[in-house]
């Protein structure tokens, strides 16, 4: 498959029964270490991406929350993904992303068309679709989070 242009809209709602259904299928090969994740649930508010769970730490499940930031990068030929705050519980913060980051640059490193700088990881688009057996010629032109949806432009 070849695409070179699309216009996508997806609603929390969609990427919430995404997330569900990708959680479910992780729970076959990962299942001990998702059964400390609950409830995950993504919310598109102000530009954002925020992404909640509770996690199982001992007795009590702490809530965490991510905050995303979205953005073509590279010409649109990838995509910046920006951890702006991370927190759990009470804790957490700008401090709390710059630690996330950095063990998420130690799991990309040397994955194609993963790479991480600082608070930002970097998706080259055209890569990762290859793995999928797509082949992209067109180049990611905007994203915009409004009123709980996430439109793509992509041409």
């Amino acid at each position: 498959m070849i695409l070179s242009k699309l216009a996508l809209t997806l609603t929390e709602s969609d990427i919430n029964n995404g997330l569900s259904a990708a959680f479910a299928k992780m729970a076959e090969t990962h299942g001990e270490m998702l059964k400390k994740v609950k409830d995950p649930q993504v919310t598109l508010k102000d530009g954002l991406l925020i992404f909640k769970c509770k996690a199982s730490m001992g007795f009590v499940p702490l809530p965490v929350e991510a905050q995303l930031r979205l953005a073509p990068a590279q010409d649109g030929a990838a995509l910046d993904i920006t951890l702006s705050k991370l927190s759990m519980a009470m804790m957490g913060g700008e401090a709390g992303a710059a630690a996330a980051m950095g063990q998420l640059a130690t799991a990309v490193a040397g994955k194609p068309g993963l790479s991480v700088n600082g608070n930002t990881l970097t998706v080259a688009i055209s890569e990762l679709a290859k793995l999928r057996g797509i082949g992209l010629q067109g180049a990611l032109k905007d994203i915009a989070i409004v009123n709980g949806t996430i439109s793509l432009d992509f041409s």
